[in-house]
C-alpha cells in the first residue's frame, strides 16, 4: 500500500512537472496577448485624442471666421439697402422730369446725369448682390463644416470615453500574478513564493 502511494505521488509529481512548461507557455501567451491588446487600446486612445485636439483647433479657428463673415454680410446688406434707397430716389426724380410741361420736357444735361446715376447705382447694386450671395454661400459652407466638426467631436468624445473605460476595466481584470496583491501580507507571500505552502482557509 505504501509502495502504491509512493508510486502515485511520484506519478503526480511527474505529471505536475510535465504540465509546468505548457502552463507557463500558456501564461506567457496570455500575458503577451494582454499586453498587445492594452498597447493597441492605448495607441487608439492616443490617436483619438490627437484627432479630437485637431478638431477642437479647427472649431476654435472657425468661429471667429464665421463671426467676421456675419459682420461682413450685415454690412453688405446695409450697403445694398442704402443703394436701393438711392436708386429709388434717382428713378423717382427721372420719372418726375418726364412730366415737365412744354419746352422743359427735353433730354438735357441733368436728365442725362440722372440716367447715368441710375445705371451706375444698378451696376453697384448688382455687384453688391453678387458679393452678398458669395458671402452667404461661404457662411453656409462654414456652418455645414462646423456641424460636421461638432458631430465628429461628439463621436470622438464617445470613442475616447469608451476606450478609457475599457482600458480601466482591463486593468481591474488582471488576475493571478499580474494583479497587485490586496494587502502587504499577501504581497509578502507572493514575493517569497509561500502561497503553495500555506493551507487554504
Amino acid at each position: 500500500l505504501k509502495l502504491r502511494a509512493d508510486n502515485e505521488l511520484a506519478a503526480a509529481q511527474k505529471l505536475r512537472e510535465t504540465m509546468y512548461v505548457p502552463r507557463e507557455r500558456a501564461r506567457n501567451d496570455l500575458k503577451a496577448q494582454n499586453d498587445a491588446t492594452n498597447f493597441a487600446l492605448r495607441k487608439r486612445i492616443y490617436e483619438t485624442q490627437r484627432i479630437k485636439n485637431e478638431l477642437d483647433w479647427q472649431r476654435f479657428n472657425m468661429i471667429p471666421d464665421m463671426d467676421r463673415l456675419m459682420k461682413e454680410i450685415t454690412n453688405l446688406e446695409a450697403a445694398l439697402l442704402e443703394k436701393t434707397n438711392a436708386l429709388k430716389l434717382a428713378e423717382t426724380r427721372c420719372e418726375n422730369r418726364l412730366y415737365r410741361p412744354g419746352a422743359e420736357l427735353c433730354r438735357d444735361e441733368p436728365m442725362l446725369g440722372l440716367a447715368d446715376e441710375v445705371l451706375q447705382l444698378r451696376r453697384t447694386m448688382r455687384d453688391l448682390q453678387d458679393k452678398l450671395d458669395s458671402a452667404k454661400a461661404t457662411y453656409n459652407g462654414l456652418e455645414d463644416q462646423l456641424m460636421v466638426i461638432d458631430r465628429e467631436l461628439y463621436n470622438k468624445n464617445q470613442a475616447l470615453t469608451t476606450d478609457l473605460r475599457c482600458l480601466d476595466l482591463r486593468s481591474r481584470l488582471n488576475t493571478g500574478t499580474r494583479a497587485d496583491p490586496a494587502t502587504q501580507t499577501d504581497r509578502n507571500i507572493v514575493l517569497t513564493r509561500m502561497q503553495d505552502e500555506i493551507p487554504p482557509e
